[in-house]
């Protein structure tokens, strides 16, 4: 897992504005944390869940290829 620091609680987002940011569902990001899928690092606060703004950034930037092929490829790893 990722050392990701949270700096303040302006740096933090909720798992709403992360799935309006990647064009997901919330209940998306919850299937992903429950089962790993995909590694987006979360904060767990009590009942309460929230990213990190870097790490979320960090993560898409990550993810980002220049064709199908590249896609492909780093599927093929996982």
């Amino acid at each position: 897992m990722n050392n990701t620091t949270i700096d303040s609680a302006a740096d933090r987002m909720t798992p709403a504005e992360v799935s309006d940011l990647l064009g997901v569902e919330v209940q998306t990001l919850a299937a992903w944390r429950s089962s790993g899928r995909h590694e987006l690092p979360f904060l767990k606060i009590g009942r309460k869940v929230a990213y990190s703004r870097r790490a979320v950034e960090a993560w898409l930037s990550q993810r980002t290829v220049t064709s199908c092929a590249q896609a492909r490829a780093a599927l093929a790893t996982v």
